[in-house]
């Protein structure tokens, strides 16, 4: 059966109280960025034995266990646009996926090109909106974003390709090795261009293409339903598609509201007042027998919660849990 993930942020590290709270209201297990580990940023992308032991052992003393570990993709720019430490930056990635096998560590987080990675002063596109009793939602325009030619110092869409399979290839062949799953996002905003930027992995065909030039099978999805709605795409068609393939590795379990192709944009909203029923949602991920974690991915802001949005966290986690306990009855009765 599923389990529940969160993500959680480096000061959480610094809050041995609130990592206990997630163990407390049912978190089983938890997604980090690999800035949280000591050395990585400092060694342009790379993890340390001696870090990660620091990190699993805090995590563990609270009674959780890592999910997935995810590379910040700004740390693969060079590998992907050609720079002069894109081979170091792709045996980056390979150390990580060693060390994480060597901690059990299952799923690693590997992003693809972005358009930030060629323009980092590009126009934010959200804004935040009220919802339901006042409580505050991302609300995203891309009209703008997604109508403007291709730029001049764009790079090549093609030879983005090629850079992106030589990097997947070599990452996935060690995780392969090392029992690690590579699980790839994918462009949010899930469009072909954002900015007069290219995006490669934007919609199950591009998902379809990675796979075929790279076709490990350590290499798979982090299925974001909340991004693969907005694409205009059928969640449950993608579901069925990649589960087949064992390609879901990890799952963002949020909801929102509008699609691109109808809207020119969308709001993230709270997991049961957006357009997806989120029981029928788990119920195709169960159906394709995926147990791996579902995790509510980003935190809204609620009238009275703290920083750290422990009251969001804790109504997300009741949700999953009453969605997956449903699951659970509904097996055990059929």
């Amino acid at each position: 059966m599923m389990r529940i993930g969160t993500r959680i942020s480096p000061d959480w590290l610094d809050r041995p109280e609130d990592l206990r709270f997630l163990t407390q209201i049912g978190v089983d297990a938890v997604d980090i960025t690999m800035d949280m580990v000591p050395g990585y940023v400092e060694s342009g992308g790379a993890v340390n034995r001696e870090g990660m032991a620091m990190v699993v052992d805090k995590l563990g003393d609270a009674g959780l266990v890592i999910e997935r570990a995810n590379c910040l993709r700004q740390y693969f720019d060079e590998a992907y646009i050609g720079g002069p430490n894109a081979e170091q930056e792709t045996r980056n990635g390979c150390i990580n996926a060693e060390i994480c096998g060597e901690f059990n560590i299952p799923v690693l987080g590997v992003q693809p090109y972005g358009p930030a990675g060629s323009n980092p002063n590009l126009p934010q596109l959200n804004r935040w909106v009220e919802g339901r009793g006042g409580y505050q939602h991302l609300k995203f325009e891309l009209a703008d974003a997604i109508a403007q030619a291709t730029r001049a110092d764009a790079p090549d869409r093609e030879e983005l390709w090629q850079r992106h399979i030589t990097h997947y290839t070599a990452i996935c062949e060690v995780a392969e090795d090392a029992g690690v799953k590579v699980a790839t996002h994918g462009a949010d905003p899930p469009v072909p261009s954002l900015h007069g930027y290219p995006q490669l992995i934007h919609s199950f065909e591009s998902y379809d293409r990675l796979f075929s030039e790279v076709p490990s099978p350590a290499n798979g999805v982090t299925f974001c339903v909340g991004t693969r709605y907005e694409s205009g795409q059928n969640i449950f068609e993608g579901i069925r598609h990649f589960g087949e393939q064992n390609r879901l590795f990890h799952v963002h379990f949020r909801n929102v509201r509008g699609t691109i192709p109808e809207n020119q944009g969308y709001e993230e909203v709270i997991p049961d007042s957006g357009d997806l029923n989120m029981y029928e949602v788990a119920k195709a991920l169960h159906d394709v027998d995926y147990e791996g974690c579902i995790d509510y991915d980003h935190i809204m802001r609620l009238t009275t919660d703290g920083p750290a949005g422990r009251e969001y966290i804790a109504y997300c986690v009741g949700h999953m849990r009453g969605i997956i306990q449903s699951l659970e009855a509904t097996a055990k009765s059929g």
